[in-house]
């Protein structure tokens, strides 16, 4: 049984960019940084760095979708992404993986699915993970530094009902935390509920659809399989000057990096 390390990137880069420390490399050295802590923790076999699509399916059922989440117009932090993601591809032993037309959830969760008889990992503070939690699937809270707990009653029913502000998402109107719970846990009393009201069902529907996780086209999958590149990944921390990356500790680095640049399955 292989450990299986999924890293939810955009998750992981906006926590960088609220770390610590200052300068113009911050959000590089916090997300690689953070990315160490989570090799050292898991200790996996194969590590994937999942990258964000468009969620096309999603929008065209609702146009709004996420409409109330703005674009960071940050030149600086677009800057630092993408040299994140071609430090990645280019020389991390890590596997980059994307599909233009689904969103990073969609992929973890195929590749979640795809992994299933072996031990995952989901590395994400993202809530709606949770509705792959299963024997072999775990998701942890690396801000909280726990794994989340399976749900009482079924998740996506749960959060379909009462919606999610987050992501723009209505859900059924009136419905709160304690309501979708109730109703969650007897099928019969949720069916009963949502026929009453043509608008409810149709509220719920679109819900649902909104929150489960997408069926991936694998076809359409961008893998990036990188070696790992010791000499090329040194020189990167150390032309922003990471002292603390590149003296004593970098042995540590080199070893944690190394045991965990696995192959993947898709190549």
């Amino acid at each position: 049984m292989k450990k299986i390390l999924l890293i939810d990137s955009h998750n992981l880069i906006h926590r960088a960019r609220f770390g610590f420390g200052a300068g113009p490399h911050k959000i590089y050295f916090n997300f690689f940084r953070m990315l160490m802590g989570e090799l050292k923790r898991h200790t996996p076999d194969a590590v994937y760095i999942v990258d964000e699509g468009k969620p096309v399916s999603s929008i065209m059922l609702m146009p709004d979708y996420k409409a109330n989440r703005k674009k960071l117009q940050d030149p600086d932090f677009q800057r630092e992404k993408r040299e994140i993601f071609e430090t990645i591809k280019e020389m991390s032993g890590f596997t980059y993986i994307r599909h233009p037309n689904y969103e990073c959830d969609d992929v973890i969760g195929f590749l979640a699915n795809h992994y299933q008889n072996d031990d995952v990992t989901i590395v994400s503070t993202d809530t709606d993970f949770i509705q792959l939690i299963s024997e072999n699937i775990k998701v942890w809270n690396p801000r909280k530094k726990e794994y989340f707990e399976q749900f009482p009653v079924d998740y996506v029913t749960w959060k379909s009902l009462r919606g999610d502000g987050a992501d723009n998402i209505k859900g059924v109107s009136g419905i709160g935390d304690k309501r979708a719970h109730l109703l969650a846990a007897d099928s019969s009393t949720l069916q009963k509920f949502l026929d009453s009201k043509t608008e409810r069902r149709e509220q719920f529907e679109i819900a649902k659809k909104l929150i489960t996780l997408k069926n991936v086209d694998v076809a359409g999958l961008e893998i990036r399989q990188s070696p790992f590149d010791e000499e090329k990944l040194f020189l990167q921390f150390s032309m922003r000057k990471f002292k603390t990356i590149i003296g004593n500790a970098w042995p540590k680095w080199k070893m944690n990096f190394t045991a965990a640049g696995g192959k993947n399955d898709f190549e």
